[in-house]
């Protein structure tokens, strides 16, 4: 029996089903599937940790033959300010009491990594975005993120296995830190998403963003794209927050709508009416909501820089826009907007196989292999 101990953050409202794939603005939406899917093993005894700020006592939880352990801590701005010695200390407690064989952390723009600080065996790094590369953009400011990309190169070089859902996501590793022992694993979508009808209308061409509305994510290059094209015959629709939403609504367009922050369920009946989804990121390891809108059927148009890319063939289902130049990305937008049967015909290619690929069980089963052969 091989005893695991991973470090995440984990929405523990997904145990009683208040949570499920994309509610709340969770994050890592690959989670709570993950641990589902892990409800049959039988050789690995699983323990999640999750810090948490809001909690005064530690509390277990027991869901899916799995220990859920909430772990009260300081918020990050404290620990990070006292080198993450609270989350640091807190990661000791519990790995002195569970004495595990293996640790996976989960996210360098979180201070799970601290862990690995406080474990001696074998471990898993696992990335969810890369600080570094981001940092290149210019849309991550102040201390706190300076100090997480502080710590990034020191979690990867601690951890024994890096693992990332993209090859872009394993290029930028590499930059940071060379000779690591990496390893592809698709983080995977809900199954909630398989039972979504893609029901787009000829008569409503709709183009669906989500995710931050901000620069790190391209939302820059589509605002000024809608500033300079008011008169279009098709709606762009934006999910999701950030410091970009304001000046979305301040062009009083009424073919653009601003959603804010959507559950599951909403998010699911927006992708089921949109055409195509759209992703201009300038840096993203892989956006889970490009697995979704694959998973549900439509053709995504984005841009090169990222592990999006690695889902998109262009021309074929879907279309890449390799500048920043607005001109560009309103020709890709418009010319699909304006074909409603190669819009259907794009979602149609390699459909299938993208919902066999992004099955949560294929990742389970990766990242357990991953645990056997380490202990091995």
């Amino acid at each position: 029996m091989i005893k695991i101990c991973i470090f995440a953050e984990f929405p523990l409202s997904a145990i009683s089903g208040e949570v499920s794939g994309r509610g709340g603005g969770q994050a890592a939406t690959w989670l709570p599937q993950l641990a589902k899917a892990w409800e049959q093993v039988t050789d690995c005894e699983i323990h999640w940790a999750i810090f948490d700020r809001t909690a005064k006592t530690e509390d277990t939880q027991y869901c899916w033959n799995q220990t859920f352990h909430q772990i009260p801590c300081p918020g990050i701005s404290a620990s990070m300010l006292l080198g993450r010695l609270p989350h640091r200390k807190a990661a000791q407690r519990l790995l002195n009491r569970l004495k595990p064989d293996l640790i996976h952390c989960w996210g360098t723009e979180n201070l799970n990594g601290s862990a690995l600080l406080e474990f001696d065996g074998p471990s898993i790094l696992s990335m969810q975005g890369v600080i570094t590369t981001y940092f290149k953009t210019g849309d991550l400011k102040g201390w706190r993120w300076n100090l997480f990309r502080h710590w990034e190169p020191v979690s990867l070089r601690k951890a024994s296995v890096v693992t990332s859902e993209s090859q872009w996501g394993l290029n930028q590793v590499k930059s940071i830190v060379s000779g690591k022992n990496l390893h592809k694993v698709e983080y995977g979508v809900h199954l909630s998403y398989y039972s979504v009808p893609w029901q787009p209308k000829a008569s409503q061409p709709r183009i669906l963003f989500v995710g931050g509305l901000n620069r790190l994510k391209g939302v820059d290059i589509l605002l000024q794209m809608l500033k300079k094209h008011p008169n279009r015959p098709w709606k762009m629709v934006f999910a999701g927050g950030g410091y970009l939403a304001d000046a979305l609504r301040a062009l009083n367009d009424p073919s653009i709508e601003v959603l804010g922050m959507l559950k599951t369920e909403q998010v699911q009946a927006e992708m089921s009416k949109a055409w195509a989804l759209v992703m201009p990121s300038r840096a993203d390891t892989s956006p889970n909501v490009v697995k979704e809108a694959r998973v549900i059927g439509l053709p995504v148009i984005g841009s090169p820089n990222g592990g999006h890319a690695e889902y998109i063939e262009h021309g074929k289902d879907g279309l890449i826009v390799v500048s920043e130049n607005t001109e560009d990305w309103f020709k890709a937008l418009d010319s699909l907007c304006r074909d409603f049967d190669t819009c259907r015909a794009m979602g149609v290619v390699r459909h299938q196989w993208f919902r066999h690929q992004f099955r949560p069980e294929k990742t389970a089963e990766g990242f357990l292999e991953l645990y056997r052969r380490m202990m091995d």
